[in-house]
């Protein structure tokens, strides 16, 4: 039997992955909560898609004439949060479907780079399959999530609007029509 991986890889720091939509878990949040690493992401964190298909994702700016990742330092070629890196970047470029691994991008060039340990393997694996599974439970909980938000939003509205004098809402609608 065969103890060479075949999946080889080894970062090497190239910001690469960091070019990428990286999609944010719910247990992404917990970590960044517990470490107390929110104030360092929660200005960069945006949900997108529609109802259903929504996600959390981690805005990009403008860095070297690329759009990168906000939390990553194109200076230091380093995650902000290094220590606390979603899942998904932890498992990049290695990624799972529930029942099989593939490589994600084959462009990346930490693949066939240096050596793998098998414990370095199994670790990537790990990763990987957490990510999958935090992506998947985080998508059953944040449309009802969404919908929970709106629906306090819609009750505070009407309660607004509620206490409204009638040349308020007059003035309030005038600014609406316009």
């Amino acid at each position: 039997m065969n103890d060479i991986p075949k999946f080889i890889f080894n970062c090497t720091d190239c910001g690469k992955c960091c070019e990428r939509d990286v999609t944010i878990c719910l247990s992404d949040i917990k970590e960044w909560m517990e470490h107390g690493m929110m104030y360092m992401v929660i200005p960069f964190l945006s949900i997108v898609g529609e109802y259903s298909s929504i996600t959390v994702q981690l805005d990009k700016v403008d860095q070297d004439d690329k759009k990168v990742c906000a939390l990553y330092d194109t200076e230091k070629k380093k995650c902000k949060v290094e220590t606390s890196k979603p899942v998904s970047c932890r498992s990049y470029p290695l990624g799972y479907n529930g029942t099989n691994y593939s490589i994600i991008d084959k462009q990346c060039p930490g693949l066939g780079q240096g050596k793998m340990t098998p414990e370095s393997l199994n670790t990537m694996r790990e990763y990987a399959r957490e990510d999958y599974i935090n992506r998947k439970n985080t998508n059953l909980i944040l449309p009802m999530l969404e919908a929970l938000f709106i629906k306090r939003m819609t009750i505070q509205s009407q309660k607004a609007m509620e206490e409204l004098t009638p040349q308020q809402r007059d003035e309030l609608e005038n600014i609406l029509q316009s």
